[in-house]
């Protein structure tokens, strides 16, 4: 059990986190038909969901609030490009009908 909280409130739990995010973002995209291509549509969320990950990890570990700060604000961005990455299939819906 005192394994268990130091690693929790050293922040290493999120490094292992973040390792097992990009062995399943890996997995994924190798067991795809295309791997490329289904690694690019998984790399923006797997970049945003890292951020948190590292946010939590230095935030458990009483760092400076400033990274924090900015990972969560890189999780914020990566996660924007992810939602545009996304819609791009459905661009046609949303497009306005004048006619």
């Amino acid at each position: 059990m005192t394994v268990l909280l130091d690693l929790l409130t050293s922040g290493w739990i999120s490094a292992f986190a973040i390792a097992v995010l990009w062995v399943e973002t890996a997995a994924l995209s190798l067991l795809s038909p295309e791997p490329l291509r289904r690694f690019r549509m998984l790399a923006a969320n797997a970049c945003s969901g890292s951020c948190l990950l590292l946010a939590v990890g230095l935030a458990l570990a009483q760092q400076n609030p400033l990274w924090v700060l900015l990972l969560l604000a890189g999780s914020l961005a990566a996660h924007g490009i992810d939602i545009i990455l996304r819609a791009e299939p459905y661009a046609e819906g949303f497009k306005r009908r004048t006619e």
